[in-house]
């Protein structure tokens, strides 16, 4: 895994409502730069996020065209894993959307930073339309960028062409070679750490595909997740469960999705239907004081720790083989499962020191 390859969704949506800025402005262009700048810090990738019919999604990591030298400075910024690329023009304008789609990638390709580039087109397609819509877009974008890569989350095939008997297991066989990103929900997966072993060998790394992973409303509790009222080291055991079952990115769906208000320093209220915490790791500064920088949720700070706790296992792995991070990660009692991990911090400092004085004494 990246060092910081976890990308998660800022809604553009959000931000012009709470904060009155109009799509498109000088304001709404500052707004969003702030806000990347201010997650980038937490060692997290960034992207903006407007939704469309049916879960389709417009997302993009720079408001501005590729050309624009901000998009540079966004691309190039070295804490940037990943950062996606619009389908589409975010603010159309004219001549803009004409043959739009080509020039961006032409642009993006001639750059260094084309790499960590993404599309992210469709979310949890559901049906066979959805699933074709995606191989469409995905197309298009093939026939300017054969190299580009295209991320697809999902929990299920298409449910109205089962892939018997493995509806699940067979997306990638079914939406090859048109998705390169195959990003599946760890709800699906649950406590069956064997279904891991059986993700990954459909997954063709030979051919650029890569295997991440998501959380959202669930899973729920015992599971790691970042649901308010969930212990610290549940928040902090996400990215351990990513690290060990091998996964090379981690999406979140939002981080700035609080229920609708059309004034910075309104109350914060989470949205109905999902549990509390969904969606959110991060408040408007507004709320709390005269600050108009925003505030990191303590769900984030043990976000970042599970980040920074990574690059231990990482440093241990390089030395020794991930076999031995895997069995410092169990030897410790830190974690072993989904249901199996610690509730105290005593194993995480075990892991770290142990880590510390093996690898210091190299």
């Amino acid at each position: 895994m990246s060092t910081s390859l976890i990308t998660c969704k800022i809604s553009d949506t959000v931000i012009e409502d709470r904060f009155g800025v109009k799509h498109g402005s000088a304001e709404w262009y500052d707004a969003l730069e702030q806000h990347f700048k201010w997650l980038l810090q937490y060692k997290i990738s960034p992207y903006f996020c407007k939704w469309g019919n049916s879960m389709r999604v417009l997302t993009y990591t720079s408001p501005w065209p590729a050309d624009h030298p901000k998009s540079d400075e966004f691309f190039s910024d070295p804490r940037l894993a990943a950062y996606a690329v619009p389908y589409s023009p975010v603010v159309p304008c004219g001549d803009l959307t004409k043959d739009y789609l080509q020039k961006e990638v032409e642009i993006l390709r001639s750059k260094s930073h084309w790499k960590k580039a993404y599309f992210y087109l469709w979310d949890e397609p559901l049906n066979v339309q959805q699933y074709d819509a995606i191989r469409h877009q995905a197309s298009e974008i093939h026939a300017y960028a054969p190299d580009a890569r295209v991320l697809t989350t999902y929990y299920s095939g298409p449910s109205d062409a089962p892939l018997a008997p493995d509806n699940f297991l067979k997306v990638p066989g079914y939406l090859r070679p048109h998705t390169q990103i195959y990003c599946t929900s760890e709800w699906v997966i649950g406590n069956r750490e064997e279904m891991v072993k059986d993700i990954i060998a459909e997954i063709q790394p030979e051919n650029n595909e890569e295997w991440w992973t998501y959380v959202c409303m669930g899973p729920p509790d015992p599971h790691p997740n970042w649901h308010l009222g969930m212990r610290g080291t549940q928040h902090r055991a996400v990215m351990w469960r990513v690290w060990k079952e091998g996964g090379t990115g981690f999406l979140y769906w939002g981080a700035n999705c609080y229920d609708k208000a059309t004034v910075a320093s309104a109350e914060i209220k989470f949205r109905r239907g999902l549990p509390p915490g969904d969606g959110v790791l991060f408040y408007p500064g507004e709320v709390f004081s005269s600050s108009h920088e925003p505030v990191a949720s303590l769900r984030l700070e043990r976000l970042l720790s599970g980040l920074q706790d990574i690059e231990y296992l990482k440093l241990y792995s390089s030395r020794y083989g991930r076999e031995e991070g895997v069995g410092i990660l169990e030897k410790t009692g830190m974690y072993l499962g989904p249901e199996r991990y610690t509730l105290e911090h005593t194993p995480i400092d075990m892991m770290r020191g142990e880590i510390f004085r093996t690898c210091r004494s190299l």
